[in-house]
């Protein structure tokens, strides 16, 4: 009967330790915001999820004059961009879209586009949320 007894309290003081464990490691955390956030001056940080080419174009608010040709790269990680445009479609594996963000890129290239399937929080064919159209 005593050893019952100990059994039970010794069950019992674990299943509340585990609780209290559970309590102070299962503190939910928030999730990384999707889209940009502006950081001021007219640029919105965004984040890369593969470093990737840029491209050049020919006009600096339409992107469907991109001549074919990469600029530059950018890294995967923040990096900040100035407005997003509708151009012509880019896709990369199951990734789409029309859209194209404008950015300096790491290779020092100024006003070059990045395809936003590049730029986490957005959708196929769809805008990246919190970045401005040009």
């Amino acid at each position: 009967m005593a050893l019952r007894r100990i059994v039970t309290v010794l069950s019992s003081a674990a299943m509340i330790a585990a609780a209290s464990l559970a309590g102070l490691g299962g503190t939910a955390q928030a999730a990384p915001a999707a889209g940009c956030t502006s950081i001021g001056g007219g640029k919105y940080n965004c984040n890369v999820w593969k470093t990737a080419s840029t491209w050049w174009c020919t006009t600096t608010d339409q992107t469907d004059s991109c001549n074919g040709v990469p600029a530059g790269i950018l890294r995967a990680g923040t990096n900040y961009f100035y407005c997003q445009q509708r151009g012509h479609e880019y896709r990369y594996g199951s990734y789409y879209n029309h859209y194209w963000a404008r950015t300096d890129d790491d290779s020092g290239n100024k006003r070059v586009w990045l395809p936003v399937v590049y730029i986490s929080g957005g959708v196929n064919d769809g805008r990246i949320p919190g970045l401005p159209l040009c």
